[in-house]
């Protein structure tokens, strides 16, 4: 008999929210780890261990660009 998890986790997926152009070009939108204070530069990752791959700078503009959405870190909302 397997001792298997009858729920598995699962990874939720990334969350991308549409900005207008005008605001992305115009605004000073916080929206990439770079620009947060719980983001480390010298390992390149979120000091309170959130995945932060897919919200540098670089993967933002290329989702922008293909897109026209942004993932925004949820807790930069209450930071």
């Amino acid at each position: 008999m397997s001792m298997r998890n009858p729920t598995p986790s699962r990874r939720r997926a990334l969350i991308l929210d549409s900005i207008h152009p005008r605001d992305y070009r115009e605004l000073t939108v916080i929206h990439y780890c770079e620009q947060c204070s719980h983001f480390a530069p010298a390992t390149k990752s979120c000091t309170i261990g959130y995945e932060a791959d897919k919200h540098m700078k670089a993967a933002q503009e290329r989702n922008y660009e293909l897109t026209g959405k942004v993932a925004f870190c949820r807790f930069c909302e209450i930071d």
